[in-house]
């Protein structure tokens, strides 16, 4: 193959030969959404397109970009799940991995608001109500490049506690999207509806604050799980589901036995299944994440809940980062703008690159924080082209009169309405 001129983020460079483009793809330097030029047709195509370029990208394929479900859950609600799932996509996306995010609370379903959508076309209703096939018929495109989103349908009875063959008719179809990384974004609570979904997932993700509270809640959420887990395994199981079931019906936030008195108690009428349980504990590794971080004792709060799982659960937890507490995320929301895209170069988008580089992708060292840079980069290159909805400077000023709420309480005249988020509502 001659050598070729490439167009790598809108800049032209080149010639390389096949060999130079290999190294630049295995140093993530090059992807299959860059642009070739193709001499007999005087064109720029997107290398993925290119027949005899995919020996330079196969082998990354197998070796990092499997298709991997994410289930991103911790039981307590306003720890920011939602405004860290949106912007894990888009970090993701930023180093051309194709990314979907889908909104499974589906009781409370914000995930689009906090996209900036706030009237998608098609929501979850549309696939529960069996309206669309499949989730590939509702899915939606977002602003960026690479990202799309699957939208829960907030406020439709019957949502929040679909039927068993709903929920296997989602989960089935998750690996049937055309995507490296689904990101779920879980409800609060430990549900059997939330914890259903974060067991079904390839990879469940942790997320808390280093709050007391928090912390509570997001080790009673793992330990729902994992029983949760074992119960569906050993549901015809008299013995077994015995001493689960013992272990679920205590009180919230205590805990009977740790899973080693369990197990052991399991081994005396059962060995067999005890060694199951021990097989199931070993690929069970979930992820922590710990958001808003104000100081370098808080992000010690994530070694404290790793031992604790392993002592008392008997479980792995990879701590793998934390968010920095910052102001802009909160700023960002009101927004209705991703903390990354809103500010790329804030704290909290500074972590969440070195988050997605090091802590999911594995990437360390030199190799590590090139690719850190290169997706605050390219998350500002999308923020530029990403709509604004100056919701801070809204332009609707409370009347006094107002047509929406007759006698308002507030009565602000001349100052924004304190509701005025709830225009787009009004104004379909």
């Amino acid at each position: 193959m001659s050598e070729l001129f490439v167009k790598i983020n809108n800049q032209e460079k080149g010639p390389f030969s096949t060999k130079e483009l290999k190294r630049l793809a295995a140093n993530g330097e090059f992807s299959r959404k860059d642009l070739v030029f193709h001499e007999d047709t005087q064109e720029w195509i997107e290398a993925g397109q290119l027949d005899n370029l995919g020996e330079i990208f196969s082998p990354l394929e197998t070796a990092e970009t499997r298709k991997i479900v994410y289930a991103i859950g911790g039981g307590k609600g306003g720890v920011g799940k939602t405004s860290l799932t949106a912007s894990l996509g888009i970090g993701l996306a930023a180093l051309d991995y194709n990314v979907v995010t889908i909104d499974a609370d589906l009781g409370g379903a914000n995930l689009h608001t906090c996209m900036g959508i706030l009237d998608p076309e098609y929501t979850f209703y549309h696939f529960y109500t069996m309206q669309r096939d499949s989730l590939n018929d509702i899915m939606l495109d977002t602003p960026v490049k690479n990202l799309k989103l699957i939208s829960g349908a907030c406020g439709t009875l019957g949502l929040a506690n679909p039927q068993y063959f709903q929920k296997l008719r989602f989960i089935n179809q998750l690996r049937e999207l055309n995507a490296d990384f689904i990101l779920l974004d879980l409800g609060a609570g430990s549900s059997y509806n939330v914890i259903d979904f974060f067991i079904a997932a390839d990879q469940g993700i942790l997320v808390t604050t280093p709050d007391p509270m928090a912390i509570q809640e997001t080790f009673n959420f793992l330990k729902v799980a994992f029983l949760r887990k074992l119960v569906r395994e050993f549901k015809n199981n008299t013995l077994v589901l015995e001493i689960l079931e013992r272990e679920m019906d205590a009180k919230r936030g205590r805990m009977n036995s740790t899973m080693v008195d369990i197990i052991q108690e399991i081994e005396k009428g059962d060995q067999e299944s005890a060694g199951k349980i021990n097989t199931f504990l070993s690929e069970f590794k979930p992820l922590l994440i710990l958001n808003m971080v104000h100081s370098n004792e808080e992000i010690k709060e994530g070694d404290t809940f790793k031992t604790a799982a392993k002592e008392l659960l008997s479980i792995d937890v990879n701590y793998i980062g934390y968010i920095e507490y910052d102001d802009n995320v909160r700023k960002s929301i009101k927004e209705l703008r991703p903390f990354i895209l809103d500010n790329p170069k804030s704290k909290a988008s500074k972590s969440l690159a070195r988050l997605i580089t090091s802590g999911l992708l594995k990437k360390d060292g030199w190799k590590g924080f090139r690719e850190k840079h290169r997706v605050i980069k390219n998350v500002a290159l999308d923020a530029e082209e990403y709509p604004k909805t100056n919701l801070r400077d809204s332009s609707t000023i409370c009347s006094i009169n107002c047509m929406y709420w007759g006698d308002c309480e507030y009565q602000e005249g001349g100052l924004p309405c304190s509701i005025r988020h709830l225009d787009p509502i009004f104004k379909k």
